[in-house]
């Protein structure tokens, strides 16, 4: 699977600001703001799965509760970073919502991370 470039990452975190992010309002105990493939002005599917590819080559081991995923960590309004993206880990294809939160809370412990799902989720960093 196709991985995202250093170009990639700064093409994202140039972007990223720039789109409306809907707040996830059924969460509102795990304030965060998404993204939808289809539905989000400015963003073509190809720009969201090149989204989705730099948040998996780019991502951190992360945890919400007991779920390992990965998040790209980024820099926000108040500070160096502050905001991290995810996805649900569906394969990209699939993949259909983007998440932003501030970091200024973790859910759960973050540590003891399930490999297996990491070894699924990361991609290689393309030169």
């Amino acid at each position: 699977m196709k991985g995202a470039s250093r170009a990639d990452l700064e093409w994202w975190l140039d972007l990223a600001p720039r789109l409306s992010w809907t707040f996830a309002a059924t969460m509102p105990g795990t304030p965060h703001w998404y993204i939808h493939r289809d539905q989000t002005e400015g963003l073509t599917r190809e720009d969201f799965e090149r989204a989705v590819r730099v948040t998996r080559t780019f991502g951190e081991p992360g945890k919400f509760y007991s779920f390992t995923n990965l998040y790209l960590f980024a820099d926000g309004r108040l500070g160096p970073r502050t905001l991290k993206f995810w996805t649900q880990g569906a394969p990209i294809e699939e993949t259909f919502i983007l998440n932003l939160a501030t970091t200024e809370k973790n859910y759960g412990e973050q540590a003891n991370f399930d490999e297996d799902v990491l070894t699924r989720l990361r991609l290689p960093l393309e030169d």
